[in-house]
């Protein structure tokens, strides 16, 4: 309606980044679920939209580890649109997040998995 990418879609965008992001380092989000019966939960977002997306702009978005406690990660993500060279454009959006590994079965805050773990920066 107003031409341009729904602000939603900025967080839809990032949550499947982290999904690839676990993925590419060996700890599947589904096989936690199955396995640690654990996945991870947003505690808080803090995002900064820098620019608007329309239609047809190609977009990348990436994920970087900050630090973790004993149940408490944090992550920074950045989307940049793609310049026609491939290269990275101009910053669209970029986010800090909190999360929490929830147990699936207690609903309630569990250890980080400890692969998992030992891919973030200990402390903060």
């Amino acid at each position: 309606m107003f031409g341009h990418v729904n602000h939603t879609r900025y967080l839809e965008y990032m949550e499947w980044c982290r999904f690839a992001w676990a993925d590419h380092h060996g700890f599947p989000i589904p096989a936690m679920i199955e396995h640690d019966r654990v996945a991870p939960a947003i505690l808080r977002v803090q995002i900064q939209y820098r620019r608007e997306c329309r239609y047809g702009d190609r977009l990348r978005v990436r994920a970087e580890a900050l630090s973790a406690r004993r149940m408490i990660g944090r992550i920074k993500q950045t989307i940049h649109a793609i310049l026609p060279d491939g290269s990275d454009g101009e910053l669209v959006a970029d986010a800090e997040l909190t999360f929490v590994m929830l147990n699936i079965d207690t609903r309630k805050a569990s250890p980080l998995v400890p692969m998992f773990l030992a891919l973030l920066p200990v402390g903060d």
